[in-house]
């Protein structure tokens, strides 16, 4: 356990101990300052891997409960459990208990998910301390992976402020990374002494910013991948939007360059390129994507704590780079129905990726991503279909997910 995390429980241990003291004058004002929340979600997801005999079928239920106490106006501590089983268990959750079929990264687990304690010094600047969810921009280098049924949380230090006007500022430390891979796996925690910068200032061509991320990757314990995946990455991003009515486009762009870090065995440096704009007209939607991961002599562009399902289509082939870089020119469309009797925002995409090597060669092979998402009420009902149809790297793969959630 993170220092950051034991430095947080104890506060909040503390808290919970001098508000059990406070006596019946003040337990109306203490039961207007807690505020409980939670998630609840049923996912059923099936894969088909040509060359695995048998299929993967996983049914999952997570239940993720929690609470928000206001210490004082600037004080709050927030405690989030997460527990997440199969229903259905025919598939490999990553420790080798079903190696004959696909990978589905969602095991068994019972864990305290979030346990921080935030100060706010305004209402845009403010401190996080312990365990906690991290996103930052379009979380392709840092983010939770809240697609996954168990969250990707830090135990560190977050600082985040609007104190310069309109320019934002967000730094931090972490020691350790939970993992969606759960504890049981050999890679499912990261710990290292890791740290990131970012700031970003608007601009009349739209938000630019800059970023710095240092990780120090380091596996519980030794594994064959024990720091491999260690790197620091300095780079820029410019991301804006121009709407009119019922008429708009946005664009986005980014390039950086990752070295190797700590005690990573490869000795490297790889560049990243992204290039895309998206158009609007009424319910309509219309976007193009190129994202390049460069290759290098011992090691490829890599981004292991970036939220990767967002990424390089649903069917989760490409959540490690391989090892001649990768290049996807993504299109997509999607369509917004808005309200059909009982649901809202209600809407579909179709997506096409094309996956080419970074260094050159023959095509890695093509993915059709198709999804249908609505809400109604407290409900979010989600359908995606993915279907991979390799040429040269890995094989044909199909995935199909189904997902209910309800958030109270």
């Amino acid at each position: 356990m993170g220092t950051a995390l034991r430095i947080c429980i104890r506060f909040i241990y503390a808290a919970a101990i001098l508000s059990a003291s406070i006596g019946p004058a003040y337990a109306q004002d203490f039961t207007d300052r807690i505020q409980f929340f939670g998630e609840s979600r049923l996912r059923l997801e099936t894969a088909d891997e040509q060359n695995l005999d048998d299929n993967a079928v996983a049914l999952t239920q997570l239940l993720r409960p929690g609470f928000e106490f206001e210490i004082s106006s600037k004080f709050t501590v927030l405690v989030e459990a997460e527990a997440l089983f199969a229903i259905v268990d025919d598939f490999d959750d990553g420790t080798g208990n079903q190696p004959g079929r696909p990978l589905v990264i969602d095991p068994n687990g019972l864990e305290l998910n979030r346990a921080q304690l935030r100060y706010a010094f305004t209402p845009q600047t403010f401190v996080t301390l312990g365990r906690q969810k991290i996103a930052i921009d379009d979380q392709r280098f840092l983010g939770p992976a809240a697609f996954r049924q168990n969250d990707q949380t830090f135990d560190g230090v977050h600082f985040s402020s609007r104190i310069f006007g309109p320019t934002t500022l967000q730094a931090g430390y972490f020691n350790r990374v939970n993992r969606v891979q759960g504890a049981d796996n050999p890679i499912g925690r990261f710990r290292g002494d890791s740290y990131y910068f970012n700031a970003n200032i608007p601009t009349p061509v739209g938000r630019v910013g800059v970023f710095h991320y240092a990780f120090d990757l380091g596996t519980a314990g030794p594994t064959l991948q024990d720091n491999v995946f260690s790197n620091q990455t300095t780079g820029f991003r410019l991301d804006g939007r121009y709407h009119r009515d019922e008429y708009g486009i946005d664009w986005e762009a980014s390039y950086a360059r990752q070295t190797d870090f700590a005690d990573n065995p490869a000795d490297y440096s790889a560049d990243y390129w992204l290039l895309g704009a998206q158009a609007y007209a009424g319910p309509a939607r219309l976007s193009v994507r190129f994202e390049s991961l460069g290759a290098a002599e011992e090691q490829s562009f890599q981004t292991p704590l970036g939220t990767l399902h967002r990424f390089q289509g649903a069917a989760d082939i490409f959540l490690v780079t391989p090892a001649e870089g990768l290049e996807d020119l993504e299109v997509r469309g999607r369509w917004s129905f808005g309200r059909r009797g009982p649901f809202t925002n209600i809407s579909t995409a179709l997506y096409y990726h094309r996956f080419e090597p970074e260094s050159g060669g023959p095509s890695f092979g093509d993915e059709i991503d198709f999804d249908v998402t609505a809400t109604f009420g407290r409900f979010a009902l989600a359908f995606t279909a993915a279907h991979y149809d390799a040429n040269t790297f890995a094989t044909d793969t199909r995935r199909f997910f189904l997902s209910l959630t309800h958030r109270f």
